[in-house]
């Protein structure tokens, strides 16, 4: 720089060029002329540095670098020390100021601009599941920031879930829609094939928003992101969101009667949390009741309805037959709540949990409650008159708790009088009316003849009291116990009293 007021603005600045490599400024300031500004451009991303050597005796200025608009970027006084400005700069026009602050000086300026390093690029997911980023267990909320393109066309991510879950996967574009699919390798191929894509989502609104949401099982999973168009490029943000269901039933229940999770002997309550849908078609769950009971079965599915039945293999042969689904709910609401009421006789049982519809998953409560109601007939009253429970001679009062219906018919109990007596004989049903016929076999024929039944009841008041009082001379009698409705159940106690 020159003794002269001519570079004294921006406007009129000194232009040194292109700056590349280091390149002397030099000048005057002081009385006659206060301040000096030089222009330079930088072609690129640069390291750029400025040096001015220690000023001696009283003087001093301030040197000063300024973006193109003049806003100081950095700045420093001289003194008795070199003094420096170290900047990373991106391409452009700059300005450099050196203003008097006392006497004067004729300074030397040394400027240097070096192209910046790229910094480098984080490595993109590559295609195909063998190479997908592993994020790990997934446990909360992931969130990563990447590109897909027409130079890189898809992104893969892993994750694993420990424990059966709730996911939501989110995929903003900043410039274009997206496609994400949620993937699970069942065959470990390392391929997507076509029953492997649990759930795809593809937005073409000016939101740039794809989204997912699933229930899903413990296990390893894959999120494939790519353009909703092969000639579209975006960056995108994808946040995955895995909520914990807290799944208590291990091993998982199996599918069929024969693989049944088996609970043993059960009575009082159990609460079981897992998973039914596309990875996995049904639970099974298999318990055994030593005493007649009432069954109170609730399933509560968290994205889809569910299906339940009650089941009984009576022969034995692990298959579900027609007449073996005791009871089944399907719950087409918006609660997802599906539930059976069942009063049932002691033995093996199975309940099947299933979504309504094979295309929906959900994670599900299953709440099972057995309450006993203290049967005290063994063995079990036979379902004719030559099996029937035999009493004996009836003096006083005889009681029975016991169940009849979709398993056991009707139950058969045969007693003896000894005088002529008035009979009272009352049944009180828990859950369905029932019907009661006094019967005297008069041929011995161990069949049920038309003029063999003495009196009959048939109660269809809510209070399922079945009421016959009946005066009769010295013999042998039956009394014939079953549901009003061949297709109810229910539990009973049979008083008998002369």
């Amino acid at each position: 720089m020159s003794i002269s007021n001519k570079d004294n603005t921006l406007r009129n600045a000194r232009n040194v060029g292109t700056l590349s490599g280091s390149k002397r400024i030099g000048g005057f300031v002081g009385s006659r002329d206060k301040i000096d500004f030089a222009k330079f451009t930088l072609s690129g991303a640069s390291e750029f540095g400025l040096t001015l050597g220690r000023v001696t005796g009283r003087a001093s200025a301030r040197v000063t670098l300024r973006n193109s608009s003049g806003a100081v970027l950095e700045n420093f006084k001289s003194g008795a020390k070199p003094k420096t400005i170290a900047a990373s700069l991106a391409a452009g026009s700059y300005y450099i100021s050196v203003q008097s602050l006392k006497g004067n000086i004729n300074y030397n300026l040394a400027a240097s601009a070096t192209p910046a390093t790229p910094p480098t690029p984080p490595v993109p997911p590559v295609e195909g599941l063998s190479s997908a980023v592993d994020i790990g267990v997934l446990s909360g909320t992931y969130t990563n920031q990447d590109f897909v393109g027409t130079t890189n066309p898809v992104d893969f991510y892993k994750f694993t879930l420990n424990d059966v879950a709730n996911l939501q996967a989110r995929v903003t574009g900043s410039s274009a829609n997206t496609r994400v699919q949620l993937i699970r390798d069942g065959n470990g191929n390392g391929l997507v094939d076509s029953d492997e894509i649990l759930a795809l989502g593809t937005n073409f609104s000016s939101t740039f928003l794809s989204s997912v949401t699933q229930d899903l099982p413990s296990g390893a999973y894959f999120i494939k992101v790519e353009p909703s168009s092969t000639s579209a490029s975006t960056i995108y943000q994808l946040n995955l969101v895995a909520t914990p269901f807290g799944g208590n039933v291990s091993p998982d229940p199996g599918n069929t009667l024969p693989a049944a999770r088996d609970l043993g002997v059960f009575s009082g309550t159990l609460l079981a949390k897992d998973y039914v849908g596309q990875l996995d078609a049904n639970d099974t769950y298999k318990f055994t009741l030593t005493d007649i009971a009432n069954l109170q079965i609730n399933v509560k599915g968290s994205s889809a309805n569910t299906r339940i039945q009650l089941i009984r293999d009576i022969n034995s042969n692990g298959l579900i037959d027609n007449d073996e689904a005791l009871a089944s709910d399907s719950n087409t609401s918006s609660t997802f709540l599906s539930s059976i009421t069942q009063d049932v006789p002691s033995g093996a049982y199975f309940i099947k949990v299933e979504t309504s519809n094979t295309s929906n998953s959900s994670l599900y409560e299953l709440n099972l409650v057995a309450t006993p109601f203290g049967g005290n007939v063994s063995p079990d009253p036979g379902n004719t008159l030559p099996t029937a429970r035999d009493i004996g001679v009836l003096s006083g009062t005889f009681s029975a708790k016991e169940h009849v219906g979709i398993i056991d018919s009707d139950d058969f109990y045969k007693f003896t009088l000894n005088n002529v007596a008035t009979l009272q004989a009352r049944v009180t049903a828990t859950s369905t009316n029932t019907r009661i016929d006094l019967i005297r076999d008069t041929n011995g024929n161990g069949l049920i003849d038309n003029n063999e039944v003495v009196e009959s009841d048939t109660n269809s008041s809510t209070t399922f009291l079945s009421n016959i009082t009946e005066d009769l001379q010295a013999g042998t009698y039956f009394v014939r116990v079953r549901p009003q409705t061949t297709s109810r159940s229910t539990n009973y106690t049979l008083s008998l009293t002369v």
